[in-house]
């Protein structure tokens, strides 16, 4: 698996190494909004528990999240090489964890709304430009930093819990603008795929399992704004 990143990492910045016309490093503007899925990602292998009598109990525990929603506001700098990307997003979704542990006395369920404010930063490489020179298709590489805002409502016997307000971790996305207005404004989507440290603990979302953290998938729709007359 690193063989395959390394070989899409070296084939990205070879495809990008393309320097940028000084008059075209304007700062540029865009906002957007779309869809995602995850937030809190949690543990889907009871084996790790050492105490499971029984490894049939796979219905011991579960998760499943909703669809949500997110929007944000990002600036990209063009650099001489690739461009990089900043901006404040926010991310809302409805998580619904089950318990269903009779051993130990765990029954009932915990519901989430997960709502959290993102930094993400990124160095975008521009690919397939002799192919599609004016959709500036884009790979991003980067991380993020995330305050996170978690509401809790619990029926049942269930396990203490622990919310980390604060997580961070890699980030990979795409981006592109196949559409141009006559203001030189431009239309286009974007797709990010994250994944980062944990949010969420308690007995069967331990600090010591590999599994639990937090990750998401989100793409939409994006809007960059004609600050100059340079696009």
């Amino acid at each position: 698996m690193k063989k395959v990143v390394l070989i899409i990492l070296i084939g990205v910045v070879l495809n990008s190494c393309v320097v940028t016309v000084k008059n075209q490093r304007a700062i540029k503007y865009s906002i957007q909004a779309g869809i995602n899925k995850g937030g809190i990602t949690e543990n889907s292998d009871l084996s790790v528990l050492s105490n499971l009598p029984d490894e049939n109990l796979v219905d011991a525990y579960s998760g499943a999240t909703q669809l949500g929603a997110n929007a944000g506001v990002h600036v990209n700098k063009p650099l001489k090489y690739g461009e990089i990307e900043s901006g404040l997003d926010y991310m809302f979704n409805a998580q619904t964890f089950r318990f269903d542990h009779q051993e130990n006395m765990y029954v009932g369920v915990r519901e989430l709304n997960v709502n959290q404010w993102m930094v993400p930063i990124t160095w975008n490489f521009n690919v397939l430009q002799t192919v599609l020179p004016t959709a500036e298709i884009q790979l991003k590489l980067g991380l993020t930093g995330q305050l996170n805002f978690v509401s809790v409502r619990s029926t049942g016997t269930l396990p203490d819990y622990s919310i980390n307000s604060l997580s961070g971790g890699g980030l990979f996305g795409i981006s592109a603008y196949p559409v141009k207005f006559e203001n030189g404004q431009k239309l286009g989507f974007y797709i990010n795929v994250y994944r980062g440290s944990q949010i969420y603990e308690d007995y069967y979302n331990q600090k010591t399992f590999e599994i639990p953290g937090s990750s998401f998938i989100k793409g939409g729709i994006r809007y960059r704004f004609n600050i100059t007359n340079n696009n």
